[in-house]
């Protein structure tokens, strides 16, 4: 049910929905992890730590919203100097080593690396900390020739591999398990030799398992009202038709109740359903949104993210 819910959200953003896509359709798909690092790293910096690891992948050009991907964009911090400088105010100084990797997880391959030094001075260890994080993305020369490698191999295992992925999603499908379907089709660039077959399994899927979820809510809905029909069971069964989509199989079964329910109930309820759609190009727009929604936030939930990495040293 909430990635449905994500996946309306995102519907709904039909006029960024053409913008977003057309920014992403290049965007190769890495998960942002933190590894074990040579000594502790308090929390707020650690937070700082990753959020400048993910802004230097998105400017890079990749998408690091799939904490699912085999691909990861991970860093190793090494101190390499520590000094207590004499005030007023007394403050910290770190000297940092960093290690960038690009790597698949899955096959413990390695794609490329850097390795950059940053300076952070701060009133205590953790804002030092902060304010060396925070210098990682200013060394672009360093970082670029690491990024434009490691999207190379990605770019390449997608464009071989991906027939393998697609029959893995209809394998998925087959088991009426669409979610896991639609998340495999996700993962898939749009430039790749195989976006365009992706995008079109995902559309199919998304299909079948919105017919579903209508099914599931309509019969949610008319066992509701059949318990109990009054005015405050009439308001719940409409947030719950409100939520199925006009282009599923079942909607005109669900126009059908809640008129039928409306004709019972004197107090005015606001049923509108909302109306089909007429533009066949918006419409697009917001179900390739809502597959990506659906496919990230089944992902997401379906792996956890993992800090054991130390085959990449």
């Amino acid at each position: 049910m909430k990635i449905w819910k994500i996946a309306a959200l995102a519907a709904l953003a039909a006029t960024l929905g053409g913008q977003r896509l057309a920014a992403q359709e290049c965007e190769i798909p890495v998960s942002v992890m933190i590894m074990e690092q040579s000594e502790p790293i308090p929390q707020a910096a650690a937070e700082v730590f990753s959020n400048s690891l993910t802004r230097i992948a998105v400017n890079g050009g990749m998408n690091a919203e799939l904490n699912f991907s085999q691909f990861i964009f991970s860093a190793r911090m090494d101190v390499l100097d520590k000094a207590v400088l004499p005030g007023p105010p007394t403050q910290v100084m770190y000297n940092l080593g960093v290690t960038f990797y690009i790597a698949d997880v899955y096959n413990k391959k390695k794609f490329s690396s850097a390795y950059i030094e940053v300076k952070g001075v701060g009133q205590n260890e953790t804002k030092a900390l902060i304010n060396a994080f925070r210098q990682m993305g200013n060394q672009k020369a360093k970082l670029g020739q690491m990024l434009k490698d490691g999207k190379a191999k990605i770019l390449d295992y997608y464009n071989t591999q991906y027939p393998n992925i697609l029959k893995e999603a209809e394998r998925a499908a087959s088991l009426q398990n669409y979610e896991q379907a639609i998340a495999l089709t996700v993962t898939i660039p749009a430039c790749t030799r195989g976006g365009d077959q992706a995008v079109a399994a995902g559309l199919k899927y998304y299909n079948k398992a919105r017919n579903r979820y209508c099914r599931q809510l309509l019969t949610q809905a008319q066992t509701l009202w059949a318990g109990n029909q009054t005015q405050e069971v009439a308001g719940e069964v409409a947030e719950i038709l409100l939520q199925i989509d006009p282009e599923a199989d079942c909607y005109s079964e669900a126009l059908a109740l809640a008129k039928e329910i409306k004709t019972q109930v004197r107090k005015d309820i606001d049923f509108e359903m909302r109306e089909k759609y007429k533009d066949a190009v918006k419409l697009e727009e917001q179900r390739i949104a809502a597959i990506r929604a659906i496919g990230v936030a089944y992902g997401n939930g379906q792996q956890a993210q993992t800090t054991n990495l130390m085959w990449l040293r």
